[in-house]
């Protein structure tokens, strides 16, 4: 990439949030989204040292070191409370201070005078216990519903220079990917991938994450999480349901679907999608060479996507080919809802060409945030994970938006690798646990009975760190 003052802003912002992730990620963090959740429990919030705020704070950031295991994050919450708890007791001191200038002030009362002293909790002058269980059961009474209200406070567009329409679009990109999950009770037998000869669901459970992503900032707008078994053009199509009219989708050829277009035009919703279907066409009008205008007729099996959606015999499509930058033989063709003349062939392919070099994809992003394999043991606290993975995700593009505002170069080159490490590829055993390689392991009997550590076998990390060099080759 070019040198230019975005780029060095990233580096800058990757090298300070290396040694402190919170000092950025809290100014931004949506706080007014929790005080203002209602639980659905509808009980009266205690005042805790493990509270909603501090624990939802320490997920986020959590979520974001490589090393996601309990006893780090409650490290991490260790400086959050700190840093949270400082703060308050200053404000209080400084509230009392007021009321002590404004007593000293009016007519003096008869009696004993008031004594302003800072009342704090027990709990909260004592050190933080390093046990996880604590932080476990608070993250636990972490409801889903507040951690859909806090995400949708961190995928608004207010505040992005970078996020500017096209033609009076604003431009969407679609994508799905999967993601392992642990070989668990608690995790239902839907999410197995596979079938066994009788029909008996079996093999690790995998979901699907789809995503929506906005074009230019890169922050996820919508997402659904699913069975890997489900279908990526049904959870897309649940996700039209909050994509503005007049926006514009950017997909693969999957999303060359004739029911995923019809609902796109019965939502007022543009799409360009490549044609790698080689779909039979009849032309209708001539705009440029090749830019024309087609009518393509209803596949004889074909199945609705949502409730009673009507499907046209017809569809009338704008079809685009164009040569190949690499290899001017080969050749490319668009099909899109856009039938808007004034709009040039050239802008389209350009826009549809800088689906993959603007944005990275979600199998990339999937991989930065480590949300690969999910770490959680059942169904409901998955969802959570990944939910909370997507709002730390929104909040680092936030910095990088902030990190381009002023420069005169646009963000058309995606800078999240630079400013995120690529992580290092996560280990699992057979039930699909997250181990880490340097992890000690189980001690083994002997060194239970006080042997020598030399007469004890190897522990599984052990043995994968020197299968990974080469001594052995099996484990």
């Amino acid at each position: 990439m070019t040198p230019n003052l975005s780029a060095s802003l990233s580096y800058r912002i990757q090298e300070l949030m290396r040694r402190d992730v919170l000092q950025f990620i809290e100014p931004l963090f949506p706080v007014e989204a929790i005080r203002a959740y209602v639980p659905e429990s509808k009980k009266k919030r205690r005042d805790r040292v493990f509270n909603m705020e501090n624990t939802f704070l320490t997920m986020i950031i959590t979520a974001i070191h490589e090393d996601k295991s309990l006893q780090n994050a409650v490290n991490i919450f260790q400086e959050v409370f700190h840093r949270s708890h400082q703060e308050s007791f200053d404000q209080t001191i400084k509230e009392q201070q007021l009321l002590q200038t404004a007593s000293a002030k009016s007519t003096p009362k008869r009696g004993r005078p008031r004594l302003f002293k800072v009342k704090v909790a027990t709990s909260k002058t004592k050190p933080i216990s390093q046990n996880t269980g604590a932080y476990s059961r608070a993250r636990d009474r972490v409801e889903q519903g507040l951690i859909d209200s806090v995400y949708a406070a961190t995928m608004q567009p207010q505040g992005l220079d970078c996020v500017k329409p096209w033609h009076g679009r604003i431009v969407y990109n679609t994508d799905g990917t999967y993601f392992q999950m642990q070989d668990t009770q608690e995790i239902p037998d839907i999410y197995r991938a596979q079938k066994s000869g009788d029909g008996i669901l079996q093999g690790y459970p995998q979901g699907l994450l789809q995503v929506l992503t906005q074009h230019g900032s890169g922050i996820i707008a919508d997402y659904r999480i699913a069975a890997r078994r489900d279908s990526e053009l049904k959870q897309m199509a649940s996700m039209c349901e909050s994509i503005a009219p007049n926006s514009l989708i950017l997909g693969d050829d999957l999303y060359n679907c004739y029911a995923m277009i019809c609902l796109c035009i019965q939502r007022g919703i543009d799409i360009i999608v490549p044609d790698k279907k080689d779909r039979t066409f009849e032309v209708i009008r001539t705009i440029a060479p090749g830019d024309t205008i087609v009518r393509i007729k209803k596949p004889a099996v074909i199945k609705p996507l949502v409730a009673g959606q009507i499907l046209p015999q017809y569809l009338t499509l704008r079809r685009i080919t164009y040569a190949d930058i690499l290899d001017p033989l080969v050749q490319h063709v668009l099909l899109t809802t856009i039938l808007d003349e004034t709009i040039e062939k050239t802008e389209i392919v350009t826009k549809y060409s800088g689906r993959w070099d603007v944005e990275i994809t979600i199998r990339e992003v999937k991989t930065m945030m480590g949300m690969n394999i999910a770490r959680s043991q059942s169904e409901d606290m998955v969802f959570k994970e990944m939910g909370v993975a997507i709002i730390a995700y929104n909040l680092l593009r936030r910095i990088i938006a902030e990190s381009t505002k002023e420069t005169v170069f646009p963000p058309e080159t995606d800078i999240f690798q630079k400013l995120f490490a690529h992580r290092a590829p996560a280990l699992v055993d057979r039930k699909g646990r997250v181990y880490s390689r340097w992890a000690p392991g189980r001690p083994s009997d002997c060194i239970r009975k006080g042997h020598q550590a030399h007469n004890s076998s190897p522990t599984r990390a052990a043995l994968h760190e020197k299968n990974q060099s080469g001594e052995i080759s099996k484990i």
